[in-house]
């Protein structure tokens, strides 16, 4: 799993996420994701495009790096899941606490209002 990040307009941290969300993806890019989301990045996109699988370990991480930016007031959006993943991210409930964007301009819009 590769990770890495862009520096947007106003701020907007969006990070690229690449490969499987499994137990060795996810311990790939872990200490990186957590580094990317941390103070004071406070309007954070995660950009899930090229991410074909995703498994409760990839929910998990996606919530921790989530609760630490809107922990601090921010704002933290997904953007551009794959059907699969997506579906994963709703039986599982998690497009309740995190919103889900289906493009860029949605995903800043979100993350600036």
């Amino acid at each position: 799993m590769n990770i890495d990040e862009q520096i947007l307009d106003n701020d907007v941290r969006k990070i690229n996420l690449s490969g499987r969300m499994d137990l060795d993806g996810v311990a790939q890019i872990e200490k990186d994701f957590a580094g990317m989301t941390k103070a004071p990045a406070t309007k954070v996109i995660v950009d899930m495009s090229e991410v074909p699988y995703m498994s409760s370990i990839g929910i998990r991480a996606l919530l921790m790096n989530g609760k630490a930016v809107t922990g601090r007031g921010g704002k933290y959006v997904l953007m551009g899941t794959q059907a699969d993943v997506r579906n994963v991210l709703e039986v599982s409930g998690i497009d309740k606490l995190i919103q889900i964007c289906d493009g860029l301009d949605q995903a800043i819009d979100a993350v600036t209002v």
